[in-house]
């Protein structure tokens, strides 16, 4: 009892150590006696997952920052812009061809606007449960080809060389169609925004396959890209809200599945992974 007691102080005067000083350190014991060790083991596992939880907090705090900043941008730029043109567009301001070139600016900035507001309404929704799934067997095939027909006049028009290897055979999976879609709608749009050159598709074992020719993309982007406002660009010059991939990743998950985005040989490559059902 005596040695027990002695390593019962000891434990109390390491823990208030750690406290005070705000450290890794963990505990130690050096009586030979399971009971010590055990309860040394249990204070240890408390102590690293408080830890964790202060560093996810940070993490969190740190995101929460960084959209705010993001949003306050996204929404201050359009609005300025478009004041600033509708008071060149006052009784004495410019006519004629100018004036119609104003009238179009203001017209898409508010538009630009307007996406990023419907973006914030849906990634809400998202993240707060509100998006109703119906779940039931899709071919993902079919989805994926209905989606990369609606993009090829954008796709087109930028100059996109498309690679596309869809199976015939149906590859089923049981999901939302409508949330499916709207996933690889995101995942498009996001080629269209930022990517250049080459667009390859691919789909196979329930694995769909987004790639497209990007550059000055690093591994810090990657462990990112999915975040809710995060964009590469710093300078937040292209229409991207940073929204459309993280509600893409919400939706997934949501359904069991998962994504994942990664740079090989120049190619930033989206991968998302379905739970599959045989046909």
């Amino acid at each position: 009892m005596f040695f027990l007691r002695r390593e019962i102080k000891r434990l109390n005067r390491q823990l208030g150590e750690i406290i005070q000083a705000d450290t890794n350190a963990r505990l130690t014991t050096s009586a030979s006696d399971k009971d010590a060790e055990a309860f040394a083991a249990t204070v240890n596992a408390m102590l690293e997952r408080h830890r964790r939880g202060l560093h996810e907090k940070g993490r969190a705090e740190a995101a929460l920052k960084r959209a705010v900043t993001n949003i306050s941008h996204d929404l201050r730029t359009p609005l300025t812009a478009a004041l600033g043109y509708l008071q060149m567009l006052e009784p004495s301001g410019p006519d004629g061809d100018t004036g119609a070139r104003y009238i179009q600016t203001v017209r898409e900035r508010l538009e630009a606007l307007s996406s990023l507001m419907n973006s914030l309404f849906e990634f809400a929704r998202v993240i707060e449960g509100d998006t109703a799934f119906e779940f039931k067997q899709v071919n993902v095939c079919n989805v994926l080809r209905d989606v990369l027909s609606d993009s090829h006049a954008e796709l087109e028009a930028k100059g996109f060389a498309v690679d596309a290897d869809i199976p015939d055979a149906p590859v089923v999976c049981l999901c939302d169609e409508d949330a499916l879609r709207r996933i690889l709608q995101n995942l498009m749009k996001n080629v269209c925004v930022h990517g250049k050159e080459l667009l390859r598709v691919r789909a196979q074992d329930g694995v769909i396959e987004i790639a497209n020719k990007a550059e000055g993309l690093s591994a810090s982007d990657m462990e990112r890209i999915f975040e809710r406002f995060y964009t590469a660009d710093a300078a937040r010059t292209s229409q991207s809200t940073g929204l459309g991939l993280a509600i893409a990743k919400e939706l997934i998950e949501r359904m069991g599945g998962r994504v994942s985005a990664s740079m090989e040989d120049n190619l930033l490559i989206m991968r998302v992974t379905l739970p599959i059902r045989a046909a």
